[in-house]
């Protein structure tokens, strides 16, 4: 019996595995250094300038997470990801006495220096105490001084997403305005705003577009 259970156990986490599509935790980064041209991360337009850097002195995940300073416009781009439901979440810690607009950004379309189409813009407001989205109307109070999950679970069949902070939806509206049913691009945008850290970014097929959870993912298997 105890062979069989962590056979079982081995198993399980194995096969959850298989679930990310793609994902870091910037634990493979040297410490006070940048990403650009690591892990699939490069700059707006090819800016080496939008840069942020790994950072120790938060975690959800030991060691590292991403600082996004005020320069900061760094990109992760994707491709295949154009049917079906999929969950874009996040780690998000804001420090207490931050001040400016920083954002998670996702594109149906990125081309470098060329076209470009915004779908998901989440804003974290220090001036309002406020997390909303540029496309939506919905609104969450920012959380200081620690890890905050955030989520978007978006629909590349339906042209509709969902939007989580701290486990709760708060926002909900079309994907794309051009119906451009695909996830081109992740943007991690400082705008200016005082440094917040960003950890265990994870691109997964989700099961509908509720919040996807731990629990939804075993009751698949």
């Amino acid at each position: 019996m105890k062979l069989i259970f962590t056979v079982s156990i081995c198993m399980l986490f194995a096969t959850g595995a298989a679930f990310a599509d793609w994902s870091d935790n910037f634990d493979s980064y040297a410490a006070g250094g940048g990403i650009i041209g690591q892990g699939g991360w490069e700059g707006w337009d090819g800016s080496p300038g939008a840069d942020g850097l790994v950072s120790t002195a938060q975690a959800q995940s030991a060691p590292n997470s991403f600082s996004a300073i005020q320069t900061t416009d760094i990109v992760q781009q994707f491709t295949g990801v154009n049917s079906g439901v999929w969950s874009m979440s996040a780690s998000c810690y804001i420090p207490s006495g931050s001040t400016g607009t920083q954002y998670f950004i996702l594109l149906s379309i990125y081309i470098p220096s060329g076209t470009n189409e915004w779908c998901t813009d989440i804003k974290f407001n220090n001036t309002t105490g406020q997390v909303a989205t540029e496309e939506g109307t919905g609104t969450a109070t920012i959380i200081y001084d620690q890890w905050v999950p955030v989520e978007v679970v978006f629909d590349l069949d339906t042209n509709n997403q969902n939007i989580y902070y701290n486990n709760v939806m708060f926002d909900t509206f079309f994907w794309s305005e051009s119906a451009t049913l695909n996830l081109a691009a992740l943007d991690i945008f400082g705008n200016n705003g005082t440094p917040i850290f960003w950890d265990d970014i994870v691109l997964q097929p989700s099961f509908s577009l509720s919040e996807t959870t731990w629990g939804q993912i075993k009751a698949s298997w």
